[in-house]
């Protein structure tokens, strides 16, 4: 189990240095300023959830993490597609937080995945599930989350389709939220793209 425990939240994890080196570069197809970062969302991706993002279409990987993985890639001419990528939010740990985070928040519309294949050491499991039926689960204390996961939840629940979310999250790399904590631990939301809760 990871260091969320048992959360329900969204494929991801750091940017490492594999990210940052050409082999990522030769194999993610992204001309944004924030490649090591979109490098790591799709990486991250294909490792938890086998989904590779890249050629003509998606695929189910392999089973292959880090440098096996894009190795592989560039053996078979499959390019990641960073570019397909769509940032919508950035988030930064409040100051008083024991541990901090700086996350990016992309969304990806794909048509037809294929099969998810979970890697044990990293998730307990899957579901895909409407924006609204994962915070009715979550309201129901089914599913616990995390702020950051909640927030986007809701951001996406007011969205009619894929396209829509897509479009109005162009933008979405502006200035980082910053949640505060408050007095009784909580934190106090922020605003999405858009001016939207």
């Amino acid at each position: 189990m990871g260091f969320f425990g048992d959360l329900v939240v969204f494929p991801g994890g750091g940017v490492d240095d594999l990210d940052r080196s050409s082999l990522a570069g030769e194999t993610v197809v992204c001309e944004a300023d924030d490649h090591d970062h979109r490098s790591a969302a799709l990486r991250e991706l294909a490792e938890e959830t086998g989904l590779v993002v890249g050629g003509e279409g998606t695929e189910s990987g392999r089973g292959l993490k880090g440098r096996a993985l894009f190795a592989d890639l560039r053996a078979r001419g499959v390019s990641l597609r960073g570019d397909d990528l769509t940032p919508v939010s950035r988030w930064v740990t409040p100051e008083a937080a024991p541990r901090r985070f700086d996350t990016r928040f992309y969304l990806l519309a794909v048509d037809d995945p294929p099969p998810v294949v979970v890697d044990a050491d990293e998730l307990v499991g899957f579901a895909w599930a409407a924006p609204e039926a994962a915070l009715s689960r979550h309201a129901d204390g089914e599913w616990p989350m995390v702020l950051p996961t909640v927030a986007h939840l809701r951001w996406l629940s007011g969205r009619e389709s894929i396209a829509e979310a897509v479009a109005s999250a162009r933008g979405g790399d502006g200035p980082p939220a910053r949640p505060e904590l408050v007095r009784d631990g909580g934190l106090i939301p922020t605003l999405m793209p858009g001016g939207r809760p």
